[in-house]
């Protein structure tokens, strides 16, 4: 596909270059496309890749760091000893230049808005469905890092060029909504014959509308459950998740594949796996494990602790590496928490084979074991059938679709055995206990949802940790511990991202309006928070 594209821009500047009409071409403005060269199926796998980029990426050369910062907070990764001290993470620092998500997401988006825009005759009602189902990720994930954002007025271009931010929770109202009209939209048009099926433009899901159907459903099921805390919207949200069930979940990974190669690798792999001629590349060496998820694994016996990371002095250099043997001999895994880079005898493990498999690797979009979890979370809450029995069946069952993705054991029915023998056991945040509060059966959910996205969407943990802190007890699960940096003055995790500074500079009375002069990432909210 690079190499059509390639190819195109080339003759076209040519013909450009040759043709009499020469002058009078530049009157054609290169940034404001026509459909007929920008059509659906050209702008679809760029955004779809361009959104699973940003939820997957890792620092490598060349690349833009994501969310490395939450994976080193939530107790994930860390930096290797031998590069400097990060005090900028280890001391939770925030600024208006970073962490940054909003161009990213904002630059999908202008995309999604334009597809949604030119595809309002029937026959391309699926592609205008998949870039609304988009859209609801894309800015769902700007309210759970920035809050109140543009989005009424936002995407107009010179239409709007200062839009006002709009109220969070009405935002997700309307994504909610959004999503709704795309299930019921999708439906009506399942067996229809004159609407556009994708093919292999959709790098998702193939063309499969059933699947982001499913997509869209656990997409909603997210939002809703995010906002448990909010007792205000408690009869909206009963009512909101009542029309899932009727719809289904995902019950397999939403993987991403564009055509992934030795020469385009997996971001994944691009950052921790091998270079083309078999070199180490350089996140592999940048970042190890952090000894939280270590120490978690090696308590709770979990044998994902091998493909999550390599044993001490093995990376995917080695011929070992892909190979996990087990059972695992947990004493040759360890990390440095946060706050600390020291030396530890035989080094930090690296990231494992379990997400280091291969250039051509997929990328991840949603797993089905967060879709499980969120099932069972939202019916610990009574918010789907079932009562606390059926909870513990989905709970397991995020479970086993966490060890099925890593292969662990080999095979799909090794993997379902050790899953199996692994939440047999009666010890704490692996046991799902029946009769526990509904606050005890929750945090035991989310803490599992962290033990299984480790390096997949490390944000969605940070979500989890955020939505369930509690002020009194400075407390959230997944319960992980604050950085010991010995330079470290703040008492918990930033609770938000500060609005970039562009905003301040270009859209200085809609940033003021929202509160960007007198915002505190420490105490200022997500508006779904306690």
């Amino acid at each position: 596909m690079k190499k059509i594209l390639i190819a195109s821009v080339i003759i076209t500047l040519i013909s450009w270059g040759c043709s009499k009409g020469y002058l009078s071409d530049l009157s054609n403005n290169p940034n404001a496309p026509t459909t007929g060269v920008a059509t659906p199926q050209l702008i679809l796998p760029a955004a779809i890749t361009n959104l699973v980029n940003i939820v997957n990426d890792v620092t490598a050369t060349g690349g833009n760091p994501s969310y490395d910062n939450v994976a080193i907070w939530m107790g994930y990764w860390n930096v290797q000893s031998g590069y400097s001290f990060n005090s900028t993470v280890a001391n939770y620092v925030m600024t208006s230049s970073g962490p940054q998500l909003w161009d990213p997401y904002f630059g999908i988006l202008t995309n999604l808005n334009f597809m949604i825009q030119t595809t309002g005759d029937a026959k391309n009602a699926n592609y205008r469905d998949i870039a609304n189902i988009l859209e609801a990720v894309c800015f769902a994930n700007l309210v759970d890092l920035y809050n109140d954002i543009p989005y009424t007025n936002a995407l107009k271009g010179k239409g709007n060029f200062f839009p006002k931010y709009d109220k969070a929770s009405d935002i997700y109202d309307s994504l909610t909504a959004k999503l709704d009209a795309a299930i019921a939209d999708i439906q009506a048009n399942l067996n229809s014959t004159t609407v556009i099926t994708p093919s292999t433009d959709d790098v998702m899901f193939g063309g499969n509308m059933q699947n982001w159907l499913l997509f869209a459903n656990t997409e909603k099921l997210r939002l809703l459950v995010r906002q448990s805390n909010v007792s205000a919207k408690a009869a909206y949200i009963t009512s909101e998740i009542g029309k899932t069930s009727s719809v289904g979940y995902l019950t397999s990974d939403a993987l991403v594949n564009p055509g992934y190669a030795t020469s385009t690798p997996n971001l994944i792999w691009g950052g921790f796996g091998l270079s083309p001629s078999g070199s180490l590349n350089y996140a592999a060496s940048y970042l190890g494990a952090n000894g939280t998820a270590i120490k978690f694994y090696q308590n709770t016996n979990d044998n994902r602790l091998g493909y999550f990371y390599s044993e001490q002095g093995v990376n995917a250099t080695n011929p070992g590496y892909f190979n996990v043997t087990l059972p695992l001999n947990f004493n040759k895994y360890a990390g440095n928490p946060v706050g600390t880079q020291g030396s530890i005898p035989g080094g930090s493990s690296n990231i494992g084979s379990g997400l280091v498999i291969s250039p051509s690797q997929s990328a991840i979009m949603m797993t089905a074991a967060e879709s499980y979890f969120l099932q069972a979370e939202a019916t610990v809450y009574g918010w789907l059938p079932g009562g606390n029995g059926a909870a513990q069946i989905l709970y397991q069952n995020g479970i086993t679709k966490s060890y099925e993705y890593l292969n662990v054991g080999g095979s799909t029915a090794a993997a379902d055995g050790y899953a199996a023998a692994y939440y047999a056991q009666n010890i704490g945040n692996v046991a799902f206990p029946l009769s526990a509060s509904t606050d005890s059966l929750v945090h035991t959910i989310v803490t599992q949802k962290w033990a299984a996205l480790n390096g997949i969407n490390n944000v969605e943990c940070y979500n989890d940790w955020r939505k369930t802190y509690d002020a009194a007890s400075n407390t959230g699960y997944p319960n992980v511990p604050l950085s010991v940096s010995t330079s470290n003055t703040q008492t918990h995790m930033p609770f938000r991202y500060f609005y970039p500074t562009e905003e301040q500079n270009n859209n200085n009375e809609a940033w003021t309006a929202a509160g960007g002069p007198t915002l505190d990432v420490f105490n200022d909210k997500i508006f779904w928070m306690k």
